[in-house]
C-alpha cells in the first residue's frame, strides 16, 4: 500500500475490530486513537446550494458495515438505517483478494462484521482508472463506496470508487460515523412522533431538509425534465456494459447534445448512474 510511513500503524486483519450481533463494530483498538475527518464523498455531492432552498428528496450516501449490507432483504438493494433508506453506501475493509480482468476488477473484502463481500470495480480507458489496478493490492485496506446488488441471492457491490486507506484515522473516523449515524437517526426517528415536527413522506426513501447535515449525506435536486429522460434512457438498458452516449444522442430526439451531457454529469455525479467500461458506457444505479 502506498502512503510511505503513515501505513505502518495498520493494524493486522485478525486485531481490527470486535463483531457484534447487529453488525456493528464493537470496543476496538482504535478507540484509544486521535480522531480525523469524516469519509469524502463530495465525488456523489452537488455542487453547494446553501443559498438556494435545499429539496426535500436527497440521495444518502451512508456509511455501513459489510454485516449490514448481507442484512439487508433478498428482495431489496436498499440499505436501511431506521426509517432511512439508502441507495449508496460505503465501508472500509481489508481486501483479502484482486481478481483483475480487462474491464473490471473484482475484490473479495472483509470488515471483520461477518462474512467477505465482492466488491465490482469497472475498468475504462483513462490512465486515472488504470492505475486502480496497482492502487489496491491484496492485503491492503480500502474504502468502496457504491450500491449494492444481488444475483442469485449472494451480495454484491457494484463501486463507483475505492480508494486505498493512507492513515489509520480513517479506519477509526468510519466506525465513529457508523455509529453516529445510527445513533442520528433513531433521533430522528423519535423527534418525528413528536407534535410538530413535521417531516415528510420522504422520510421513507431518504430524508428531509432538516436531516441534511445530521450525517454529511450527498444531497441531490429534483430531476428536470432532460434528467429524467436520460435516466430512464438508461434504466431501458439492459446490456450489461451499459448504454452508449452515442445511443442516447440518436434516442432522445427532443434534446440536443448539450443537454444530454448536462444531465449526465449532474446524473453521475448525484450517484443516480456510473460510467463502465469506459466514460461513454453508463448504467443506471437502479438496476440489477
Amino acid at each position: 500500500m502506498t502512503g510511505g510511513d503513515e501505513t505502518q500503524g495498520l493494524p493486522e486483519k485478525e486485531n481490527w475490530t470486535t463483531q457484534e450481533d447487529d453488525g456493528s463494530f464493537g470496543k476496538n483498538r482504535f478507540d484509544q486513537q486521535p480522531g480525523g475527518g469524516f469519509l469524502n464523498t463530495s465525488a456523489l455531492n452537488s455542487p453547494s446550494t446553501s443559498d438556494k432552498k435545499k429539496p426535500e428528496r436527497i440521495t444518502n450516501v451512508v456509511p455501513c458495515t459489510i454485516a449490514q449490507i448481507h442484512a439487508i432483504a433478498e428482495s431489496d438493494d436498499t440499505l436501511k438505517v431506521g426509517s432511512l433508506s439508502a441507495k449508496i453506501i460505503t465501508f472500509i475493509g481489508f481486501v483479502k483478494s484482486a481478481d483483475v480482468q480487462t474491464t473490471k476488477i473484482t475484490y473479495i473484502v472483509n470488515d471483520n462484521t461477518g462474512p467477505s463481500i465482492e466488491v465490482q470495480m469497472w475498468l475504462g480507458e483513462t490512465d486515472e482508472q488504470k492505475k486502480k489496478v496497482d492502487e489496491i493490492p491484496e492485503q491492503s485496506y480500502a474504502r468502496v463506496t457504491g450500491a449494492v446488488r444481488s444475483m442469485k441471492g449472494k451480495r454484491h457491490v457494484i463501486a463507483f470508487n475505492v480508494q486505498p486507506i493512507q492513515h489509520l484515522n480513517e479506519i477509526t473516523m468510519h466506525i465513529a460515523e457508523v455509529i453516529h449515524t445510527s445513533m442520528s437517526i433513531a433521533v430522528m426517528d423519535k423527534q418525528s412522533t413528536s407534535p410538530g415536527f413535521g417531516l415528510s413522506s420522504a422520510m421513507t426513501s431518504g430524508v428531509t431538509e432538516s436531516t441534511m447535515d445530521t450525517f454529511d449525506a450527498g444531497n441531490s435536486r429534483k430531476l428536470t425534465k432532460p434528467q429524467q429522460l436520460v435516466k430512464q434512457a438508461i434504466i431501458n438498458c439492459k446490456d450489461e456494459q451499459g448504454i452508449n452516449v452515442m445511443e442516447l444522442y440518436n434516442s432522445l430526439k427532443s434534446l440536443n447534445r448539450q443537454s444530454i451531457q448536462e444531465a449526465l454529469d449532474f446524473l453521475s455525479n448525484e450517484g443516480h448512474i456510473y460510467s463502465t467500461i469506459d466514460e461513454d458506457h453508463y448504467k443506471s444505479t437502479d438496476c440489477v
